[in-house]
């Protein structure tokens, strides 16, 4: 249907540009103008039919576009034997599901974009106390990489962000201590 879709777009960019210019020159030439009013009035079959047909063409632009958004819900590929499609809030619980398999994360919130042939994937974090983060991160990355290409099938994947969102029950420095002063690179 997006083949279509684009047809559709490109016949009535050129209607309407067309359509445009020729109000354009018709409003400089005066003797046009009124030459047009008058063919169209003395055609009232032929007008409405040029009028009913770009109508048409509108209504079937607006029902080829509207199916596009369900089919964004969904991921596709081609894999060896045909197309696949998986529903991103399939991916999005499949990924949300790799927390368990880390025992200093709390809550793993994966959100992802797909950019022509490549995903890239956000991994919102909410971590426990004395977790490593960077260690932490890379494994993350690689965890995410290696289960999209083996479980699922999607091997281009692109970048993947973690961002630590929270340290779940890690409050800020006690009253009776001294606020530790940092002094590194935040890079």
């Amino acid at each position: 249907m997006k083949p279509l879709h684009r047809v559709l777009g490109i016949v009535l960019f050129i209607l309407v540009s067309v359509a445009a210019a020729f109000f354009v020159y018709a409003a400089v030439s005066s003797n046009l103008w009124s030459n047009t009013f008058q063919a169209l009035g003395d055609n009232k079959t032929g007008a409405l039919a040029a009028g009913l047909l770009v109508f048409l063409l509108v209504l079937l632009y607006s029902y080829t576009g509207s199916h596009r958004a369900e089919y964004e819900r969904y991921i596709s590929f081609e894999g060896e034997g045909g197309s696949v499609r998986i529903s991103r809030h399939a991916v999005r619980d499949f990924l949300a599901g790799l927390a368990a398999e880390f025992s200093t994360v709390e809550k793993l919130d994966p959100e992802f974009t797909m950019r022509r042939e490549n995903m890239d994937v956000e991994l919102n974090v909410t971590v426990r106390p004395g977790c490593h983060i960077p260690e932490l991160s890379r494994m993350l990355q690689e965890r995410v990489r290696t289960t999209l290409r083996v479980s699922l099938g999607i091997t281009q994947v692109g970048k993947v962000d973690v961002l630590v969102q929270e340290i779940a029950g890690a409050g800020g420095p006690r009253r009776d201590e001294p606020e530790a002063e940092f002094s590194g690179d935040m890079t």
